[in-house]
Formats: structure tokens, C-alpha cells, sequence
């Protein structure tokens, strides 16, 4: 029976949950969740707890909130006498020292098939890059980045329709069933994970705002797959008149012009090669609209007119 595992779980967003509910409903012994600190966001700067901390206290299950994982917080770890610990997406990189406090170690959900994309944004590189397909790899973690032997992992296909959103939703409930068929076959010793072919590896490095201003003398496909890699945060956008827009969903055309030029309606901007209509788009300070919406507005969009100058 898995209620014999003393089980941490370490995870802060909502998609995180669907791994550990599973975890919870069937059997493990949860003795403790580590989640981001509360942050303060919208009006008021009221302090909003991650939706991993919000279940967890729902469920009356302990939850840690530690600004940093020091000597103190590492105390309070070791009380907790965890055999395993597993993690998802929490935010924060575990120190050395407290890796092999759990009797089995750390396990980490991990979204990509490793060893492609180790480091911080492994789903929008994948999409980004044009790959054809991703997965989740389970691992077993050391003091390397995302370097831990393998323990499971399962490939997901990637569609011209797949964006960040839909990739890591899917991810998140495939992983449920991958990660309970194979941890306790790992703690009973029936699973060997296997090492990492480090010569295969490639990065996934944290996506800067700098990326994600849309530069239209690229080609279409590069831009798009950046829409749909950058969605629904941190989004591309580009500066019209002194405001920003964000792109949030885009279809490849055939259409040509130049870079930046306006060739169609209802929106259709030129790239290096190809262009782009515009299907879904979010002004400055406004809410997310489709394209008919937004241009019922007040606008200058019109055929010809270049949205770079």
C-alpha cells in the first residue's frame, strides 16, 4: 500500500494540481506541500497564495511557504521525515543539501523528453524550435540541471495547432498517469532509472522580454510559432502609435508585402515570408478580443500602411 510512503510535494501553479491530487487520492501519505509565497497582485495588492497552496489548505494538508530554502527551512524539512519528495513546477531551485533528505530522493516532473530542453522554459523552446513533438520525463534529481536519471517518460505530439496553454494542460494530465504507474514501481526497487545521454542534451533557456516584441522581418512560420510558444504568457506584441498590442493567436497566409505592411483585412500583416492574420489580439489595457471585435473599435489598421513606422 502506497499510505506506507511519506510523500512531500513541491508545486505552485494550477497545473500543477492534477499530479498531486492523484498522488493524494491514491494513497500516498502527504506530510507536507512547499509552494511560492503568497504574492500580491490586481487592486489592493492583496496577497493571492498559489493555487497549489489554496488546494492544499482546502484539503487541511500542511503547507510551507519558505522565501528561501535555507538552514532554517531545511530543519523544517528534515521534521517532516519524508521518504520521497516530488516536484513540479515549483519555482524555486532545491538545494544540494536537501536532496538526499527524503529516503529515496527528489523526483521531478519534468516537460520535456529529456535530455532535449533542460533548464527553464523547456514547453515554449519546443514550440518555438518547430519540434514535432515533446513529452514528460519522471527523474530522478541530483545537483545537475535536469541532469538526474530517467524513471519514466512519455512522448506527446506537437500540432500547427498546439500553443504553450494547450501543451502544458496536456502535459499536466498525462503526467498524472505516467508518474502513479511508475513511482511506486521505483520506491519498491522494480524500476532502474537510467542515466542521461548528456551529449544529447540541448537548453531551454528563460525567455526574455526582449523576445517577445514581434520582429515582422522575420517569416511568418518563425512568428507564429513564437505566438503560439509565448502563450498565453508572456505573449508577443508589437508598438503601433505608442501602444502595445499582444498577438495571442495568429494563422499562417500566402499573402506578401513588406515587413510590417498591412495587405488585408480584416487584419493581415506581411513578413519576411508570408504574412500573418490576426485572429485573436489584446490592446494595452485591455481585455484579450477577437479581431472583428477589435476593429469595431477606433483604428488606422488599414491596407497599406506599414505598422513598423
Amino acid at each position: 500500500m502506497t499510505k506506507k510512503y511519506r510523500l512531500v510535494f513541491f508545486g505552485s501553479p494550477e497545473f500543477a494540481l492534477p499530479p498531486l491530487k492523484t498522488l493524494y487520492l491514491g494513497g500516498y501519505k502527504i506530510v507536507g506541500i512547499y509552494s511560492q509565497e503568497p504574492k500580491k497582485k490586481s487592486r489592493g495588492m492583496k496577497e493571492i497564495a498559489t493555487p497549489v497552496h489554496q488546494w492544499a489548505e482546502s484539503q487541511l494538508l500542511p503547507v510551507f511557504t519558505p522565501s528561501k530554502l535555507n538552514d532554517l527551512s531545511l530543519e523544517q524539512f528534515q521534521s517532516l521525515r519524508p521518504d520521497i519528495a516530488v516536484l513540479f513546477a515549483y519555482g524555486k531551485i532545491i538545494p544540494a543539501n536537501w536532496l538526499n533528505v527524503p529516503l529515496y530522493g527528489f523526483v521531478n516532473i519534468h516537460a520535456s523528453l529529456l535530455p532535449k530542453w533542460r533548464g527553464a522554459a523547456p514547453v515554449q523552446r519546443a514550440i518555438e524550435n518547430g519540434d514535432k513533438s515533446s513529452g514528460i520525463t519522471i527523474m530522478k534529481m541530483n545537483e545537475g540541471l535536469d541532469e538526474g536519471p530517467i524513471i519514466a517518460s512519455q512522448e506527446i505530439p506537437i500540432s500547427n495547432d498546439t500553443n504553450g496553454k494547450s501543451l502544458i494542460d496536456k502535459m499536466s494530465y498525462d503526467s498524472c498517469s505516467l508518474l502513479f504507474n511508475n513511482l511506486e514501481k521505483y520506491l519498491s526497487g522494480k524500476i532502474s532509472p537510467l542515466q542521461q545521454d548528456n551529449s544529447s542534451s540541448t537548453y531551454a533557456s528563460k525567455i526574455k522580454k526582449s523576445e517577445t516584441k514581434i520582429t515582422w522581418s522575420l517569416s511568418a512560420s518563425e512568428i507564429n510559432q513564437k505566438i503560439r510558444a509565448f502563450y498565453p504568457y508572456p505573449s508577443m506584441w508589437f508598438l503601433y502609435e505608442g501602444s502595445r498590442f499582444k498577438i495571442l493567436k495568429a494563422r499562417i497566409s500566402e499573402l506578401k508585402g513588406s515587413p510590417g505592411e498591412v495587405v488585408d483585412t480584416p487584419l493581415t500583416i506581411a513578413c519576411k515570408n508570408g504574412s500573418l492574420d490576426i485572429i485573436e489580439i489584446q490592446p494595452e489595457g485591455k481585455k484579450a478580443m477577437t479581431i472583428k471585435q477589435f476593429l469595431l473599435g477606433k483604428h488606422s489598421f488599414t491596407i497599406g500602411k506599414n505598422i513598423n513606422g
